[in-house]
């Protein structure tokens, strides 16, 4: 949170990041980056992603991945 109290704005490489690791694991898996999107797209949530690809998922910590 800033100190308006609202949400602070994402770090843009990081998010940038995250984004492309998860494409990686995706490719990975078999799964198309157009498969991925829709599947966030129909309301898939990134944590239950990271599950099920066995990667632990921790809101504060983030995700590490040595796939």
């Amino acid at each position: 949170m800033n100190h308006s109290g609202q949400p602070a704005e994402p770090n843009r490489d990081l998010v940038e990041s995250a984004i492309v690791e998860m494409l990686e694991i995706a490719e990975r898996e078999g799964i198309s980056a157009a498969d991925f999107l829709q599947m966030l797209d129909s309301g898939m949530r990134v944590a239950d992603f990271l599950t099920a690809m066995g990667i632990p998922a921790d809101a504060e910590d983030g995700f590490d991945c040595d796939c």
